[in-house]
């Protein structure tokens, strides 16, 4: 069994026939404006000629990349099988197939042979993440990617199935807003809060080898860039899993490749991915113009017209306002399911952003999200930017399929009910 490492999340399973290729995201910017690599991307859009497989793990564009996918010629898509996790909507499977692409959906914890000797093993954390495992040549790789699970048992659940693990990838640096610019304590808790997981995984998995990955990335724009200087840095994640954790672990550059269960000198990568973090903290971040206060009181009308449309609007109506602070136009807004969008004054702003972020969350369904993954806002003193955010899950879960309505709160009453009883 062979890696071969394309990027961030990204590395080719290469055993036998197979070369399966993980949440390729191979350029541009994602999360409007706000990531982009570290490190340029080594592999061309002709080597798909050689790949079997594509597994994504879930719908974010770091990890499932629909620009990218395009860019693939079209031979080479219509040889490929799209592995995705079976899901209501079936967003991700239908643009795929759009494009040609071969599907095979994986049931939740199911085991699928995707090719003779080789199976694959996946489940589904929160509304739209998941994890994988694949079993080949008599060895087992964990994929934990973007997984984060507040409940041990569920984790028992995913070690139990898999049994002994010989490699296990999981995320090393924070991937969402970890506070205000002059906030370093919170800066230090994100980092610390990492480390904690990796070290839960580790621990729980016993992996004979790790790789820590999916955060080979920068925040590229002005609003957040200043989140750069704390991250947590791959060689600081290395040194912490081999010393603190006792783990043999392995650090991959874009193409080098590696054969699972051999020893590994990581230095080189390490360096490269040095002199990588000093350009990146060296080069002028990205910056976008204000939206007109016309073009956004359109977006919040129509925003506000499909919530009412799709969910209860007597449990919408009970949804506190949010006042947004807009610190590119000077002045502040409230959002309400109840009236609707209003320009205010005097009210304390739950959040303070840029006009087009506030334009992104009401356009897509997945802004608010988005948000709180780029970082381009800050939290006022005393604001609540829950609040904020609250309103805009609404179109997240609407996204999936979840109205809400009276059913979706009990579901959520059982859910919170089901963790209390786990801790």
């Amino acid at each position: 069994m062979w890696i071969e490492w394309v990027n961030h999340a990204s590395f080719i399973l290469e055993s036998g026939n197979i070369r399966l290729l993980c949440d390729p995201w191979l350029e541009g910017t994602i999360f409007d404006n706000a990531w982009r690599l570290l490190s340029p991307t080594r592999m061309s859009y002709d080597e798909f000629s050689t790949i079997t497989h594509i597994w994504f793990s879930h719908e974010h564009p770091d990890h499932f990349n629909p620009p990218n996918l395009k860019k693939i010629p079209e031979e080479h898509r219509r040889r490929i099988t799209v592995l995705f996790h079976e899901t209501r909507d079936k967003r991700v499977v239908k643009l795929c197939q759009s494009l040609g692409f071969k599907i095979q959906e994986l049931p939740h914890l199911q085991k699928v042979e995707i090719a003779e000797g080789v199976t694959m093993l996946s489940g589904m954390q929160d509304l739209i993440d998941s994890w994988m495992s694949i079993q080949a040549e008599g060895k087992t790789l964990l994929n934990m990617n973007d997984c984060v699970f507040d409940r041990t048992s569920d984790m028992e659940t995913i070690r139990k199935a898999n049994g002994p693990v010989d490699l296990l990838l999981s995320q090393f640096s924070f991937a969402n807003w970890i506070g205000n610019p002059d906030d370093l304590e919170s800066h230090k808790k994100h980092v610390q809060r990492k480390r904690a997981e990796m070290a839960r995984q580790i621990r729980l998995f016993t992996p004979a080898q790790f790789i820590p990955f999916a955060s080979f990335v920068y925040f590229c724009h002005a609003e957040n860039f200043y989140m750069n200087s704390s991250m947590h840095r791959i060689g600081d994640a290395c040194e912490y899993t081999e010393t603190e954790l006792q783990i043999p672990t392995i650090v991959l550059y874009p193409k080098d490749r590696w054969q699972v269960g051999t020893a590994h000198d990581s230095s080189d990568a390490i360096r490269s991915y040095d002199l990588d973090y000093e350009r990146i903290l060296a080069a002028p971040p990205v910056t976008t113009d204000p939206v007109d206060i016309t073009r956004l009181r359109a977006a919040a009308t129509a925003m506000f017209t499909k919530c009412a449309a799709n969910n209860n609007r007597a449990i919408l109506n009970t949804f506190t306002p949010a006042v947004v602070r807009l610190s590119d136009l000077g002045f502040d807004v409230e959002l309400s399911f109840r009236h609707g969008w209003s320009q205010v004054s005097g009210k304390q702003p739950d959040i303070i952003a840029s006009s087009g972020s506030l334009l992104n969350c009401m356009i897509t369904d997945w802004g608010g999200e988005t948000l709180t993954v780029n970082g381009r806002f800050q939290a006022p003193t005393d604001g609540k930017p829950d609040r904020f955010f609250r309103i805009f899950k609404v179109l997240r879960h609407n996204s999936i399929g979840n109205p809400v309505n009276f059913r979706f709160l009990g579901n959520k009453i059982i859910e919170k009910a089901k963790v209390a009883l786990a801790v």
